[in-house]
């Protein structure tokens, strides 16, 4: 089923929730990554470390990420958003054209590495002080240029044609930049989080060969006996909301994880720490 045909209630809360943090806080990916950056250049150059934006913006999404696992990369990023909703309208085409392309889990399973490579060539070309070479290419700067009506494009054809490139990826794949590009994604991946955060199910009582929650999974994360997502889950829920036994829960039993005030109450708390105290 198409992204855009029938939604279902959590579904629409998180695309308004995305057109929020869209709207009104497009730059939260940028300024937390330049937080990465700015730690690496500081040990390179063993200097202290001192408070500055950029490092309070990551400090706040690595401890929120903590504690209600990847939120921000599934409800709350720009870029993310902006896939969902290309990958959207591009997979209601292909429903109406009869065609579907999906890459087989095993290819985004290998390809899903791509964004640890990318953090490390930021880490080391920042280490070594020549970050600026490779920024020519940075598809951030071009997004932030348009997102704000700067359509110039002296000096930045490169930061184009890559953001360009990416465009048609997300238009193909579901999530692409965030599983396979994105460096952020890669140093939240590498987290620990706390497992109340995390999706889970219990085999013995799935319908037998059904594997509804890996399908749809945008990041084919496959849930085995009593196994939980891992930390490349997005928290979009969907496996929760479409499972025919409602056998997908989060940690809190109690809960099934895409409640509308649960869901609300985690967007609500990270749009005032960034809107009002940052």
């Amino acid at each position: 089923m198409s992204p855009l045909s029938r939604p279902s209630v959590p579904a629409l809360v998180r695309f308004g929730i995305q057109v929020l943090f869209f709207v009104f806080l497009p730059t939260l990916f940028s300024a937390a990554f330049n937080g990465v950056k700015y730690i690496v250049g500081r040990i390179a150059g063993a200097e202290p470390i001192d408070s500055n934006p950029f490092l309070t913006y990551l400090i706040i999404l690595v401890l929120f990420t903590f504690v209600f696992g990847r939120f921000f990369c599934g409800f709350a990023c720009a870029f993310g958003s902006l896939g969902d909703w290309l990958y959207a309208l591009s997979s209601f085409l292909q429903e109406k054209a009869g065609k579907r392309i999906r890459l087989p889990d095993k290819v985004i399973r290998v390809l899903s590495g791509g964004k640890f490579v990318v953090l490390a060539v930021v880490v080391l070309t920042s280490y070594l002080g020549v970050y600026g070479k490779v920024a020519v290419i940075d598809p951030w700067e071009i997004f932030g240029a348009f997102r704000y009506g700067n359509f110039l494009l002296a000096g930045r054809i490169l930061m184009a044609i890559s953001f360009a490139m990416i465009l048609v990826g997300m238009l193909l794949v579901e999530r692409f930049f965030c599983m396979f590009l994105c460096p952020l994604g890669a140093v939240f991946a590498l987290l620990p989080m706390l497992p109340f955060t995390t999706f889970g199910r219990k085999r013995e009582a799935c319908i037998p060969g059904c594997a509804l929650c890996t399908r749809l999974c945008p990041a084919a994360i496959p849930l085995g006996e009593d196994a939980r997502t891992s930390s490349a889950c997005f928290q979009c829920g969907r496996c929760a909301v479409r499972c025919p036994r409602k056998n997908i829960r989060p940690g809190i039993r109690k809960l099934t994880g895409t409640e509308i005030p649960w869901t609300a109450t985690k967007a609500a708390l990270l749009f005032t720490v960034f809107y009002f105290l940052v």
